[in-house]
């Protein structure tokens, strides 16, 4: 039965089951929208694809296909007159792997998602948008805000995405839509089981000595105080129908990291995060001549 007009739709990329997307669409159903959980493969989509709200309807989309991108936003705008309330950004991937050691054509493809994938979706679905006086949230992450070594790809694709999300927060305030820059913390989710692979240094690599930690990093072990993802998700939701706009900080120590890179001299937060990352065993080969 579809719903009734008056009903607010809010549409969410990246809704694989045990995600951050998910708990989101959750947390709107809870909250009487008409969620469109999307996600590139929808049998991927776990409990949200026969949900016992009848609130949720899971679509495919994939954020790199431009075609894919195209398809939903047609049939989204078929079904919604022309009309969405909320567009949340939160397709993601996670890569790990010292920048030395990184393959382009991988970093590129992390990039494609969470950085030209965000821009992308927002585009097709702007129209729709703005005619809603929508609101946009977009994912982005601490790892935005604070570099951290062995993960220098993903830090830089989340500071692309939140310097994206808050340059169309100026541009598109005029345009009456609403954008909140989303920085998230340790939060319980997969991305790191759903990362391509784990972390495995080429022989060559100057940094074998250290690899169990990079390992460590890059496969999770490092989050210590992961917030589940449906707190996180309520936070957020929160945030967005409260009327926030700009950045929002939520999840695991996304609070006092905020705080931290501001007010701590540079080089102290520095060590203070790296100070059990391997940095500071890394030494010049023996062999140089």
């Amino acid at each position: 039965m579809a719903p009734p007009a008056n009903t607010p739709t809010v549409l969410i990329t990246g809704c694989s089951d045990g995600g951050l997307g998910a708990a989101l669409a959750e947390a709107f159903a809870r909250r009487g929208f008409r969620v469109l959980a999307t996600l590139r493969d929808p049998a991927k989509a776990g409990g949200l694809a026969k949900h016992p709200s009848g609130r949720i309807e899971v679509l495919p989309l994939d954020v790199t296909d431009t075609t894919s991108i195209a398809s939903c936003a047609a049939k989204v705008s078929a079904q919604t007159g022309g009309r969405l309330d909320i567009l949340v950004n939160n397709a993601g991937s996670m890569f790990v792997m010292p920048l030395l050691d990184s393959d382009l054509a991988e970093c590129k493809r992390l990039f494609d998602v969470n950085v030209w994938g965000l821009l992308a979706v927002t585009q097709a679905f702007a129209p729709m948008l703005v005619r809603s006086r929508g609101v946009v949230l977009n994912i982005a992450s601490i790892a935005g805000a604070v570099r951290l070594a062995w993960q220098g790809i993903y830090n830089s694709s989340k500071a692309a995405a939140r310097w994206l999300s808050e340059t169309l927060r100026i541009e598109m305030q005029g345009l009456g839509v609403r954008v909140v820059t989303a920085m998230v913390g340790e939060v319980e989710t997969n991305i790191y089981r759903n990362a391509r692979a784990p972390p495995s240094l080429p022989p060559s690599s100057y940094y074998s000595a250290i690899k169990d930690l990079i390992f460590r990093q890059g496969t999770g072990q490092m989050q210590v105080e992961n917030e589940p993802a449906s707190v996180t998700a309520e936070n957020l939701v929160r945030d967005v129908l409260g009327g926030r706009d700009g950045h929002v900080w939520r999840g695991g120590v996304a609070g006092r990291a905020k705080y931290f890179h501001w007010v701590l001299p540079e080089r102290l937060f520095e060590w203070f995060l790296h100070s059990s990352r391997g940095v500071y065993q890394v030494q010049p080969p023996t062999d140089l001549k």
